[in-house]
């Protein structure tokens, strides 16, 4: 089943992306044109995803890794000078008691 412009659109404006909007560096279209563009390539993206799958993995055990050791190489045990919280924080713009302050987000 193909991506359709209304999926796309409802799609963007739950990501909260303006498609009306064209880049600096991309090349000029309209909305119209980028909807449709967008649509084929999500379009593409899922029949990706249909054809993985289809793929038999019955037998296939989950990987941790694709490395087959994943170990840390070891560190030496050695006492170094850590920064204060306040040393950190001495530059920040805005802070709160020894922690970075940031404008609330909603």
């Amino acid at each position: 089943m193909p991506v359709s412009k209304e999926q796309v659109l409802a799609t963007a404006a739950l990501c909260r992306l303006d498609l009306s909007v064209s880049s600096a560096h991309a090349r000029p279209e309209n909305p119209e044109e980028r909807t449709a563009r967008i649509a084929s390539q999500l379009d593409a993206v899922v029949g990706y995803m249909d054809i993985l799958n289809r793929v038999d993995t019955s037998q296939v055990e989950p990987l941790y890794s694709p490395l087959r050791q994943h170990v840390a190489p070891p560190r030496p045990d050695v006492v170094e000078k850590r920064l204060s919280a306040e040393e950190v924080t001495a530059n920040a713009p805005m802070r709160q008691q020894c922690f970075f302050a940031v404008p609330p987000v909603i």
